[in-house]
């Protein structure tokens, strides 16, 4: 490997991987620890926090791990159907576990249960064919009979919740039934060894409310979160970026400054500020950061990060009159005082006429799964409810 083979190449706007991706290792434990010991986990949140590419690493350090275990990424976003997911799952198969690809499909195919049609399609990987779609049910639980635990397969989706806003609003007639059965489906491989990885930029909790969906299909997945950088994080990862960039004339002073104006410490957002601060490879005038991140930096970040806050406001809209009402409510609360913890006692005059706390409690799973609060428990003590991140903070000032 040559010098410049070696030397990270950071990228900005899409996942990461390899060299490109800044490592946190304290994170990767977690993850690793995550998928490890239970049957997984959901990572619903933020565009621009970082899943997919801390997702990608994850299965890059299963694949070095544990060699034989079968891995299989996949990308649901702009996905039609339960069975084009079904058809991508089986062609990424790892080609290390043909024996268990073959032991799948025989399952399938040979499952007179199933029609002709739908078993000659599957064999062919063919994800649009209307049979495959209308024996979903069967194929599914084709699979869940061969699996083991001993097959050790992970599967991780990503955007799993674009894909079951589209079937919900394209299928007014079938759609909850079909994403209740995938979902219980999913449950169910699980049940038979399958770990998970269940990711997207918009949470599940919101989606399930709004069309009156079970919540229990995903209750046996921990809750993993990409959080900002923290401690010294910030700092190296700016070092990280002039080195992989060659930026010439950027100091600490740089640093110290663009991490200040930043307000939040996202790996996104400090890339974004790092690449206006550094044009054609030169570090800006310390006198002009200011200027730059009023003029180019701020608008660019409401463009790019701040703008799916407003989206998610408008998606709330659409659910349930009292979910509706009550989650800006909620949301008003906890950014008036941005450093206290508001308890749940402090929340529930906010509830209307009729409300009681399993509603407080929905609403705040989902402001919690989509990004905008966080929660702490203290021993023998009740729910401090706060703004997740300088983020959410940030975009509150910016944009009220």
């Amino acid at each position: 490997m040559t010098a410049d083979e070696s030397k990270n190449a950071p990228r900005f706007g899409t996942a990461v991987e390899g060299r490109n991706r800044f490592p946190r290792p304290a994170l990767e434990e977690e993850f690793d620890d995550m998928i490890e010991r239970s049957n997984g986990a959901r990572l619903f949140g933020l565009r621009r926090t970082g899943k997919s590419t801390e997702a990608r690493a994850l299965c890059a350090r299963l694949r070095l791990k544990e060699p034989g275990t079968p891995v299989i990424e996949i990308d649901a976003q702009g996905m039609a159907s339960e069975a084009t997911l079904l058809v991508e799952m089986l062609k990424k198969i790892p080609a290390n576990a043909k024996s268990l690809s073959d032991r799948l499909m025989t399952a399938m195919t040979s499952d007179s249960g199933i029609s002709q049609v739908a078993r000659d399609a599957i064999s062919k990987h063919t994800g649009g064919s209307a049979d495959v779609q209308a024996y979903f049910g069967p194929l599914m639980q084709a699979l869940e009979r061969t699996l083991t635990h001993q097959d050790k397969v992970v599967l991780v989706i990503d955007e799993l919740p674009w894909l079951c806003r589209s079937i919900l609003e394209h299928d007014a007639t079938q759609g909850r039934q079909r994403i209740d059965l995938l979902l219980a489906s999913l449950r169910r491989l699980r049940d038979r060894g399958v770990r998970m990885l269940l990711l997207g930029s918009v949470g599940m909790a919101a989606l399930l409310r709004q069309y009156g969906l079970h919540t229990e299909h995903l209750n046996d997945l921990g809750l993993l979160e990409v959080p900002p950088l923290a401690d010294d994080e910030p700092a190296d990862y700016l070092q990280w970026l002039v080195t992989g960039s060659e930026a010439t004339g950027w100091t600490d002073k740089h640093s110290q400054q663009c991490l200040e104006e930043c307000g939040a410490h996202y790996p996104a957002v400090i890339h974004l500020a790092f690449m206006k601060l550094s044009v054609g490879g030169r570090a800006a005038p310390l006198a002009r950061i200011e200027a730059i991140f009023a003029d180019k930096v701020r608008p660019d970040f409401d463009a790019a990060i701040y703008a799916q806050f407003d989206r998610r406001l408008q998606l709330y809209r659409q659910l349930p009159d009292g979910l509706s009402s009550l989650l800006p409510k909620l949301l008003d609360a906890a950014m008036r005082h941005p450093q206290q913890c508001a308890a749940l006692a402090d929340l529930r005059p906010l509830l209307a006429e009729g409300a009681d706390d399993s509603d407080l409690r929905d609403a705040l799973a989902i402001l919690r799964e989509d990004g905008f609060l966080s929660v702490r428990v203290p021993r023998n003590a009740a729910e401090q409810w706060r703004p997740a991140s300088t983020l959410v903070v940030a975009w509150w000032a910016q944009s009220h």
